[in-house]
């Protein structure tokens, strides 16, 4: 393997891997529907970038990665097959990766690009130099990705589409078990109407990755999730559980939550450890926290030097990301496209002092929207006001059965102190704003969409707003 090309480049995955690649001194070659910041930095790197798919894009190359957002019919991957070069699939890459590698791989969905994001910034503050591959840019690195000399390797593990049964790490953390998965894809699209069934599906494979941990190794898993603790009994591995609300081996109490800080105390078998305090907000990242000082500790390190790391974790771009702060309004960008993540990200902007919580809800995907309808409605009840958009359908057909406006109508049945709106486009939503702004609000964007582009924008006008004050 000396040429690796990868279909869908740009994408927050396959950028990380081909980083990756890039530094350990393969040629590296890419393509992607359009542009993109990240396809920039791949190519500043010395990566050849194609814009759009030609079957003249795999030239010289011997080895051609894809993950499931391609289609097997892509004019790209066919190209490959009838040129018998090695096609493999993003997550048989990983793989590869990681079995040179002593892993650590992070399972669950919610939480797991921040949990790996927490434990490569604590490894990198005590000396140690891992190579990383996360699902977000993480502000320390300016990066998805980060090349290590160490012998750890830190990634994210997708159980979206089934693929950490690709991976063999020593040290896997499961953070939740839930039905936010890609319903287009197998084992998963069998069971989208049943949602029992799906469930039982979900848990039979998150039960399959925990056996595909070394013998000797470590399964990490968070106690506060139902659905974790009915697997607890079942895994034939080393197992500490962590937690804020239940009975675990690694638990946090006296949490203090403030001005988006937290602090808590730590307790390892019922011995106080030491004192976590955190720059990102919310009862979940001290969770996160809890989780990345597991597996740090498994790998070796003691507590004082993972929490004084922690201490200095300044968290992730789109991840709670303040991007402004005009006219007495704050704004947040955040990736949370699913309940627990919004209800999280809700949650999180209470712990401040605005004088009221504004959320700009961009739904994402029109399967997801629909199975998750109810639970996704029920999300919002501690937002003052809320906008609901159009869905955002990431490739997927509209759907006559769902709207953004039927989740607002049904937001407002479940959630009657909440001033809700149905506004289609994003531009409108926060343009809607702008006149019923008062000082101290907070606004959240809320979707894995575009909707953080129509954020920074809302930001800008925001800032003309302060200047034409301040003239």
């Amino acid at each position: 393997m000396k040429h690796i090309h990868f279909i869908g480049i740009g994408g927050i995955g396959m950028s990380g891997i081909a980083q990756i690649m890039l530094e350990k001194g393969y040629e590296v070659s890419g393509s992607d529907i359009k542009p993109s910041h990240i396809t920039q930095r791949l190519q500043s790197m010395g990566a050849k970038i194609f814009t759009g798919h030609c079957a003249a894009n795999i030239h010289g190359a011997d080895t051609v990665v894809y993950s499931t957002a391609i289609p097997e019919t892509n004019i790209e991957v066919k190209a490959a097959l009838e040129n018998n070069l090695t096609v493999v699939r993003r997550a048989v890459m990983l793989g590869m990766l990681m079995n040179a590698h002593r892993g650590i791989a992070v399972a669950g969905t919610h939480g797991k690009t921040t949990i790996t994001s927490m434990i490569s910034y604590v490894f990198q503050y005590n000396n140690l130099n891992p190579t990383s591959i996360i699902g977000g840019e993480l502000a320390a690195i300016n990066s998805n990705a980060r090349f290590g000399t160490d012998s750890a390797l830190i990634a994210e593990a997708d159980e979206s589409d089934a693929s950490f049964l690709c991976l063999s790490p020593e040290i896997a953390i499961v953070t939740s078990i839930d039905d936010d998965v890609n319903l287009n894809v197998e084992p998963w699209k069998t069971y989208k109407n049943d949602r029992n069934k799906l469930m039982k599906k979900i848990s039979e494979i998150f039960l399959k990755f925990t056996e595909r941990v070394k013998s000797n190794g470590t399964v990490i898993l968070c106690a506060d999730n139902a659905e974790v603790r009915k697997i607890i009994n079942r895994i034939d591995r080393n197992i500490i559980t962590y937690g804020i609300t239940e009975n675990a081996d690694l638990t946090a109490s006296s949490i203090s939550l403030a001005d988006f800080h937290s602090a808590s105390s730590v307790f390892l078998h019922g011995k106080k450890i030491g004192d976590l305090i955190l720059n990102v907000p919310g009862r979940h990242n001290i969770q996160n926290a809890l989780a990345c000082t597991a597996a740090c500790m498994s790998f070796g390190m003691d507590a004082e030097s993972i929490f004084k790391a922690l201490k200095l974790f300044g968290g992730l771009k789109r991840r709670f990301e303040k991007i402004g702060c005009e006219i007495g309004v704050t704004v947040i960008d955040d990736y949370a496209h699913n309940p627990s993540k919004i209800r999280a990200a809700i949650h999180a902007a209470r712990t401040g002092d605005a004088s009221r919580v504004i959320a700009v809800c961009q739904p994402h995907r029109y399967s997801r929207t629909k199975f998750q309808k109810n639970d996704l409605s029920e999300s919002f009840y501690e937002a003052d006001i809320l906008i609901i958009t159009d869905i955002y359908g990431a490739g997927e057909k509209a759907d006559p059965e769902i709207s953004g406006n039927m989740i607002a109508e049904l937001t407002k049945l479940k959630s009657p102190n909440v001033e809700v709106h149905f506004i289609p486009d994003p531009e409108d939503a926060f343009e809607f704003l702008i006149p019923r702004l008062r000082e101290g609000d907070l606004v959240i964007a809320l979707g894995a969409g575009n909707i953080s582009a129509y954020a920074k924008t809302f930001v800008d006008k925001l800032r003309v707003k302060t200047l034409n004050r301040i003239s």
